[in-house]
């Protein structure tokens, strides 16, 4: 059709509102006669989706989603051929919105935000409706489209934007390096094992950022080089496929994740270079082109300032330093490879993006303010999360690796003996052994009636979860091949394919889902490891090199689209190891990856948690106490006292799962403190099921965030923006994980604009203030804001054992506050079409009130009646102090009650 791959391509990236908009009444305009050169304004054009802007011979496109959301488009030669869209789903109905020329700028406003554009040179700034701006284009330079790309590696596309120097940048998906805030931090934006690219960011000034590109892409870029000893000159950034053997592992174990080796480079080396500042100030560096395993480290003089010790490690890290001009600074770089490459620049002021695909550039902005309002927003655009069955918020048993049909069978009769709390056990590889790598089929030796076997679990009241990958040998690997449904030559199937997302799924389907399968584990979600395959391979879509990043996202579309097609009493719930911009809508868990246990790597889960899920993604999770392990753990009290604090941390964390290279990760195998321990945070896990559930929904329906930083919450304080090592889990508990060995205590600062109550022992705090927490080793730091009403529901050895009642309202008095109470029946899409209820819960602190409203819908086999255990939070009455003291039951049959709640010292409460 005259058009190339990569035209059509980018193409399905672009709304169709030019066409949208050639039925409404439109309004054109051509500017008085002004220069013609760079990029001034020479005309614009506004139809019922936003405004066309003509800067002689480029383009720019502001599409008018909503009166907070505004995408970008801009391009060198005219729009590409608007195409069906893919990341960014909605169908936005036309909201109003004004343009109007005010003096040197073109002036588009939605009533809550502005987009001003320079008619000089065409750069556009954000705003409220005060004319505060909270994003801008820098002068000049700020956005480049090539026909071909430069530089190394070749990009075509890049983005810049100014940043304030009080800017807390957050999102963008998970990395594994510590960094907390990316304000003018380099990453490279390529899918891994244990990195995850969802460039979405957050700021601390209220907006966020869309880059839809998924190309191999950079943030931040550096380019100045660093010449460094010992390194050749070869590019080999594509780097090793993380299914090759590594041999040797970093401080645990070794592992042969491939059935075909190559060799790899014996040991790690050191590469030094000098550097010579030409300024003074931070300088940002930017280590590209590792080997994926054992150690990726910067050293600037003897200072450390980013390093990665692991099986697997990134291809990049990046470090930050004071630098003085004109004083010579050595640095050194620990890899296998050969080819790694060391580049830097100062800091500065600008917030980059940088692509090597697209013939346009394209980004949406969010205005919140409120950063919940921001991910609200990304989620309207791209899909809402679906709830997740009730029992995934459960714990999860996960190890490398059962066996056989027995082993897992035994693993669930050791939990249900011991009266330990579990809802799900996982398969992982292997199972298919003699059928080839990934082959979705049963090797009838170890596992020789699969049906009888998930049976059996479901019998033992455990769901059923199983790893599944993308580049099955076998039956399905065969069939694939034939349809010519692959990435290129490759084994892994080509997911933006339908045809063979649907062929993917039949087998699948075949094998496990319609012999009882309840869960999927997507391991490998990225071809590869890294895109490799896609890299310049011919897909559906057209060139993979456009879409690599984004295979995780169809990866996911094939097993949430074939299970609903299939069957829509299970929900869908798919873990998978890498992630994209939209998936939260195929009902996905992502988690960190094989990381190492180790106390470094445990501290930098929480900062990789946090800002994976201020990308919009809510479902995060680890391998609890890592996957690497030393090879004593069992016996080793540093190692026991490490899993103990990580799996406290996992408690809290949006799913609990626990997993282990090599391990046998059932508690019982553990020290006998550990186990305790293990057992104790797992019954309060599911007592937290009424709260977690109830937070689920609100994911659902509000587009809420479960892992919440700080700054979502408390974006007007300074020091709350600071801090990595705490967070929300909710909208109510503080939590603050131990990450130091031995330790008894930590310091925990408590945000203003709230006091605090310590959950375990009821002491009241104020909030801007820091306090030392009591922390031994079987204490998690934990503190409730005022207002809080906290439900908790009885010990249960799986979700639904028996009713939640009674159910416990803990109320956190200081202030009035609320919270919705949500049931429907666990699973199945029933609550999509109304089947739920929910009971709002007030607290009016000033009367010593609370409030048990009207039930609100209904769904099959819902509670007539519930039982509310009600305890009036004091020192001295928290959680694990035995029974509550004044608590009060009341019986609730849907109908609002009303309760006067009295001091301990006043005795009883009244209901009416």
């Amino acid at each position: 059709m005259g058009l190339s791959l990569r035209t059509l391509a980018m193409g399905l990236l672009v709304l169709t509102s030019l066409e949208a908009g050639l039925s409404e009444e439109s309004q054109a305009a051509s500017l008085s006669p002004m220069s013609q050169s760079g990029s001034s304004v020479v005309s614009w054009s506004k139809d019922a989706a936003g405004v066309t802007v003509m800067l002689s011979p480029r383009t720019l496109r502001l599409l008018v989603c909503s009166d907070r959301i505004i995408r970008v488009q801009y391009a060198e030669k005219g729009m590409p051929r608007p195409l069906p869209d893919i990341i960014q789903s909605k169908h936005w109905e036309p909201v109003a919105f004004k343009v109007e020329e005010d003096g040197p700028a073109l002036v588009v406003s939605t009533g809550v935000m502005k987009a001003s554009l320079s008619k000089a040179d065409g750069t556009l700034s954000f705003s409220d409706m005060e004319g505060n701006v909270f994003l801008s284009e820098p002068a000049s330079g700020s956005r480049i489209v090539r026909e071909h790309g430069e530089g190394l590696p070749p990009w075509r596309v890049q983005q810049t934007f100014g940043v304030a120097s009080d800017e807390f940048l957050y999102g963008m998906g998970q990395y594994q390096e510590g960094v907390w805030n990316w304000s003018g931090m380099p990453l490279e934006l390529r899918q891994q094992n244990t990195q995850v690219v969802v460039p979405l960011l957050l700021s601390s000034r209220g907006y966020g950022l869309l880059w839809n590109n998924p190309s191999w892409s950079f943030f931040n870029p550096c380019d100045e080089q660093i010449t460094l000893s010992g390194t050749s000159s070869e590019d080999k950034a594509l780097g090793p496929k993380a299914t090759e053997e590594l041999q040797g592992a970093v401080g645990s174990a070794s592992v042969a994740a491939s059935p075909t080796p190559k060799a790899r480079p014996p040991a790690v080396s050191d590469h030094s270079g000098t550097f010579l500042p030409k300024e003074s100030g931070p300088h940002v560096f930017h280590v590209t082109g590792g080997d994926r395993s054992q150690e990726l480290s910067l050293r600037l003089e003897e200072k450390t300032l980013a390093g990665i010790t692991n099986m697997w490690t990134p291809y990049a890290i990046s470090g930050v330093a004071n630098l003085k001009a004109g004083i010579p600074v050595k640095l050194t770089v620990r890899s296998k490879n050969d080819s790694v490459r060391l580049t830097v620049r100062p800091k500065g002021n600008r917030t980059v993006f940088r692509s090597t695909q697209g013939d346009l550039i394209d980004y949406t902005v969010f205005f919140g303010p409120d950063l919940e309002r921001v991910i609200a927003g990304y989620r309207e655009a791209t899909g809402a999360a679906p709830l997740l069955p009730r029992w995934a918020f459960g714990f999860w048993q996960c190890r490398e690796r059962y066996g056989s049909s027995q082993d897992l069978l035994d693993a669930v009769d050791g939990f249900r003996s011991r009266h330990l709390p579990m809802d799900l056990i996982v398969q992982d590889w292997q199972y298919w052994g003699k059928y080839g790598w990934g082959a979705y089929q049963w090797d009838e030796t170890c596992y020789p009636e699969p049906k009888a076997l998930i049976q059996g679990l479901h019998d033992r009241h455990a769901k059923f979860m199983i790893s599944v990958w993308p580049n099955p040998k076998g039956k399905a690997g065969e069939a694939l091949k034939e349809a010519k449904g692959t990435v290129g030559n490759s084994s892994y199937y080509d997911p933006t394919n339908p045809e063979a997302r649907s062929l993917r799924w039949k087998f699948l389907n075949e094998a496990f889902f319609s012999i009882g399968t309840d869960a999927w584990w997507q391991d490998a979600a990225e071809p590869g490891d890294d895109g490799n395959s896609m890299e310049r391979a011919a897909i559906a879509l057209g060139e993979g090199s456009l879409w690599r990043n984004a295979y995780p996202f169809f990866h996911s579309q094939c097993l949430y689209e074939g299970q609903r097609a299939s069957d829509t009493a299970k929900r869908v719930c798919n873990l998978t190891r890498s992630a994209y911009l939209g998936q939260q809508r195929f009902g996905t868990v992502t988690w960190s990856g094989d990381v190492c246990g180790d106390w470094v790597t445990f501290r930098r889960q929480i900062l990789a948690g946090l800002n994976f899920c201020m990308a919009g993604l809510p479902y995060w999770t680890t391998d609890c106490g890592g996957f690497f392990r030393p090879h004593d753990q069992y016996a080793s009290p540093d190692y026991n006292e490490l899993l103990a604090r990580w799996f406290e941390w996992s408690t809290f964390c949006p799913i609990l799962r626990i997993h282990g290279y090599k391990t046998h990760t059932e508690f019982w195998n553990w020290l006998p403190g550990t186990q305790r321990i293990l057992a104790d945070y797992d019954a309060f896990r599911y007592r937290m099921l009424p709260y977690i559930y109830s937070m689920a929904w609100q994911v659902t329906s509000a587009g809420s965030t479960m892992m919440r930083a700080l700054a979502l919450d408390f974006r007007e304080d300074a020091k709350a923006l600071t801090i990595d090592d705490e967070y929300l889990f909710g909208p109510s508990l503080l939590v603050a994980p131990v990450t130091t060995p031995h330790a008894d205590h930590r310091p925990v600062y408590l945000p203003k604009g709230s006091e605090w109550t310590d959950v375990w022992t009821g002491e009241r705090h104020p909030g801007g203030t820091t306090v030392e927490a009591s922390a031994p080793v079987e204490r998690i730091p934990l503190f409730a804001k005022a207002g809080t009403i906290l439900p908790l529901g009885p010990v249960m050895e799986w979700h639904d054992q028996k009713p939640c009642d009674p159910l416990e309202l803990r109320i956190y008095p200081g202030t009035d506050g609320s919270f919705t109470l949500y049931e429907d029946e666990g699973d199945g899409y029933g609550y999509e079409k109304g089947a739920r209820a929910t009971i709002t819960v007030t607290w009016k602190d000033k009367e010593r009130t609370l409030i048990l409203g009207d039930r609100k819908g209904a769904f099959p086999g819902m509670p007539l009646k519930h039982v509310f255990r009600i305890v009036l939070v004091t020192p001295g009455n928290g959680v694990g102090m035995g029974d509550a003291k004044g608590a009060k039951e009341i019986s609730y049959s849907g109908s609002r009650i009303s309760i006067a709640m009295k001091s301990r010292s006043q005795g009883a409460t009244s209901a009416r």
